[in-house]
């Protein structure tokens, strides 16, 4: 174990890890030297694979594949988010049995075997440790980027996630706060005091947020999300229309076919990129259905068309960021500059929108793909004891209102835009709240917006004060410290209660109910099977390079000892003829 703490970006298409060795930032590169890993694993009978070998051979195993795992995070069955996540995903979700949760049943050596997004979360961070540790980076620590939406459920899924895999998590950040960290340090010299607004359009979701900085300070001020807006949203509207068009040409549906929607999906995203510097492209896949060739002429002007929907969704949403900056007190005409990160960076029309919202230039001096992994990273460095480097003070956004309610009384305990980690005092009067009790009950609670429609339950925890019999008649109120803590999770830390103001006394509160987050004792029971799955891996993958070693050494030898071989004449016929028939019995072996 060494001082160093990995920076990861798990993006929805794809991750991107990195570190600060010895004072510059390093791309850790994948198992074929990209420097970006496809977020999908894949489950086979005797092992796992993950990233490229995964991403390449999804067609085939669409079935056991798993992609956009963090997206399902959280989420359970019953959540509305799941129909619309749906229809990009390899497979559908199926109900916990024990619960309300969901997860993907996945066949296991002719057995149907149930993996909850935790667990596959899991799977895919633990093999991404592979490859720091092929950079002799011995190292468990990391800080991982979420995006600014996720909620508390969310957010402590993907702890779960993490502690699956064995690496110790530092701490969760907010992907605007990463974009601004890199920022900063990329503009340390001229950095003055200014506002910047970052467009982050990737490839699943959308988020503007305005930060505002000093030379000591990073504070983001406003943060807009949009899950569903993304440049997989893009490719999925050119999709429809494609499959359209030969639905009505050939009578099939190519959404509905999971191997053809793979291929047709994958061909849309070069050609959409192409199309950025390229007026036409053209979508080629021989065989896209058995007896079918797929080609399909797109020129820029036709693809601006066909999703037209998506722009004015993105136009509307940039509209909405502007106005709620405004009347929140952003200062929109001393905007220092438009920097934009994500997918759709290039993309000619989204710009044009940009432009014409803002009305204002766009700036491109960040590493579009990288700048969320690099600003993991440096907040790594700037929390640890073990590197000096520029040490701002981050505040980071509160993405939702947290409300708490007692006896149908509700109280706000946290505002959106609260900076976090932070601790709120709530106070319970008693001219007000029936105290003459032994028991109160309290609910924390987030409100109820239009951006957590889709939770039919909004209950983040319920807890049980308890008030000695002895004073329940002469409480003047309880005063109750919750945290929101630097992953943005809450939780209620102190109660107290004031017989007067000058008489405190600590209180005993009980947890009865939390709305997310898996216990302690299943979580360890999930971290011993996957330390076993992993085992089981890297003896496969042993076997496997052993046993290619052997075949290769029968192949050579056999070459060596033929007629123009180097072994000629070494061998007598019948040693030649019993060496070969020796190689034969372990090829059969072997196959």
């Amino acid at each position: 174990m060494n001082d160093d703490i990995i920076g990861i970006n798990i993006g929805s298409k794809n991750t991107i890890v990195g570190a600060y060795i010895k004072g510059s930032f390093k791309i850790i590169l994948s198992e074929s030297s990209a420097r970006s890993i496809p977020t999908v694993i894949s489950f086979g009978d005797n092992d796992r694979n993950y990233g490229d070998i995964a991403f390449n051979s999804n067609r085939s195993k669409f079935k056991s594949t798993i992609i956009y795992p963090n997206r399902w995070l959280g989420i359970n069955y019953n959540n509305t988010l799941k129909e619309e996540e749906e229809k990009y995903a390899n497979l559908s979700p199926v109900k916990n049995e024990f619960d309300n949760s969901l997860g993907f049943k996945i066949n296991i050596k002719n057995q149907k075997v149930f993996y909850t997004p935790e667990v596959i979360m899991g799977s895919f961070l633990n093999k991404l440790k592979n490859i720091w540790l092929k950079e002799n980076i011995y190292t468990d620590n990391i800080v991982i980027s979420v995006p600014d939406y996720y909620t508390a459920y969310e957010r402590q899924a993907m702890l779960d996630s993490i502690n699956i895999s064995g690496l110790n998590c530092f701490s969760l950040l907010n992907e605007s706060s990463a974009i601004a960290i890199h920022y900063a340090f990329q503009k340390l010299k001229e950095l003055d005091s200014r506002i910047v607004c970052f467009i982050d359009f990737g490839h699943s979701h959308l988020t503007i947020s305005y930060a505002q900085f000093t030379k000591k300070e990073i504070k983001i001020l406003l943060v807009n999300s949009e899950r569903f807006c993304g440049a997989r949203d893009l490719d999925y509207l050119i999709a429809e229309k494609i499959s359209n068009d030969f639905y009505m040409k050939h009578n099939i549906d190519l959404l509905n076919l999971p191997k053809a929607k793979i291929s047709l999906l994958n061909a849309i995203n070069k050609v959409r990129k192409n199309l950025t510097v390229n007026k036409e492209g053209t979508i080629s896949i021989d065989e896209i259905v058995k007896g079918k060739d797929l080609i399909y002429n797109l020129a820029r002007d036709n693809m601006e068309e066909i999703i037209t929907p998506l722009l004015l969704k993105f136009e509307s949403f940039c509209n909405k960021a502007l106005t709620k900056a405004i009347q929140n007190g952003v200062d929109i005409n001393n905007i220092h500059s438009i920097e934009m990160v994500g997918d759709t960076l290039r993309t000619p029309c989204i710009l044009k929108i940009i432009k014409n919202v803002f009305k204002k230039d766009l700036s491109k001096t960040l590493i579009p793909n990288e700048c969320i992994t690099r600003g993991c990273a440096l907040f790594a460095m700037m929390n640890s004891p073990h590197y000096k480097i520029q040490n701002f003070t981050i505040k980071h956004y509160n993405p939702y209102p947290i409300f708490l309610e007692c006896q149908k009384i509700y109280i706000k305990a946290f505002s959106e835009g609260d900076n976090f980690p932070a601790s709120k005092t709530i106070n319970i009067k008693g001219d007000i709240f029936n105290l003459n009790i032994c028991e109160l009950n309290i609910r924390f609670v987030y409100q109820d917006i239009i951006e957590l429609n889709f939770l039919k339950d909004k209950l983040i925890q319920e807890y049980k004060i308890i008030i000695p019999f002895s004073y329940t008649k002469k409480i003047l109120r309880i005063e109750l410290i919750y945290d929101l803590d630097i992953n943005c999770i809450p939780k209620l830390s102190d109660a107290y209660m004031f017989n007067d103001e000058l008489n405190k006394e600590k209180l005993e509160f009980i947890l009865i109910k939390e709305n997310f987050g898996l216990s302690k004792e299943y979580l360890d029971i999930l971290k011993s099977e996957e330390i076993e799955r992993e085992k089981r891996d890297v003896n496969i993958k042993e076997a496997t390079a052993y046993k290619n070693s052997l075949e290769e050494y029968i192949y050579k030898t056999r070459d060596n000892i033929d007629a123009k071989g180097e072994l000629k004449g070494y061998f007598t016929k019948q040693e030649k003829e019993k060496l070969i028939k020796e190689m034969d019995k372990l090829m059969k072996w072997l196959y």
